[in-house]
């Protein structure tokens, strides 16, 4: 029944996953092998339909469903219990600050750094993102600021040696770049290829974008 129900979600099945889901309210709940929640599987794969329908059948939610969702309050009752779920690793490889970062809760993001959140810490799924990263990735402008008052390392390289700048310039993003430039970003920093900032950006179609990274 579980296996059914991540199928669902992962083909938009709305009447399978709420037939599963009123035979067994309990489904709400289930979670991969890996620990992996039908809830986060459902935001990962961008389906909000079908993560409203799992949150009305009351869901068990751990810190980073909650980081995902944003549920503010919550995790701050979970780390007033447990200060050390702010250093986990969700089933995935993330903690809960990539989570946050990831989907855009500035709240979140905020709360969690303020309870001890690493700021650069490294995801534990052979990915080499760090939270900067992962906010960047998603073009959540919002958490890039917050990250950046928390002094993360600018020119961190994820996998690839892929600097939170060079995935901006990629997704053509004029605002990010001139934040993390503002920071500190290193416009002539290479990835493993030898490519520069503005080689992907160039590659990506935002030829004006180029030019400035390459001033």
């Amino acid at each position: 029944m579980r296996d059914d129900v991540f199928k669902a979600i992962d083909v938009a099945d709305i009447d399978a996953l709420k037939a599963l889901l009123n035979k067994d309210p309990g489904l709400a709940s289930s979670r991969s092998d890996d620990g992996l929640s039908v809830v986060l599987f459902s935001l990962y794969i961008q389906k909000p339909e079908l993560t409203e329908i799992l949150l009305e059948f009351k869901p068990e939610l751990d810190v980073f469903d909650l980081a995902a969702l944003g549920g503010v309050g919550q995790i701050s009752h979970i780390l007033a219990t447990d200060p050390k779920a702010v250093h986990e690793y969700s089933g995935d490889g993330f903690s809960a600050l990539h989570l946050a970062s990831y989907f855009g809760n500035a709240d979140t993001v905020r709360l969690l750094l303020d309870n001890g959140a690493e700021i650069d810490k490294i995801a534990m799924n052979g990915s080499g993102l760090s939270p900067l990263q992962s906010a960047v990735s998603s073009l959540h402008l919002d958490v890039v600021k917050i990250l950046l008052e928390y002094k993360p390392d600018v020119n961190i390289q994820m996998v690839g040696g892929f600097s939170p700048l060079m995935s901006a310039a990629a997704l053509g993003s004029f605002e990010i770049v001139a934040l993390l430039m503002k920071y500190g970003a290193d416009v002539f920093q290479e990835a493993d290829d030898g490519r520069l900032a503005n080689n992907f950006a160039a590659s990506a179609g935002h030829e004006k974008l180029a030019t400035i990274l390459s001033v």
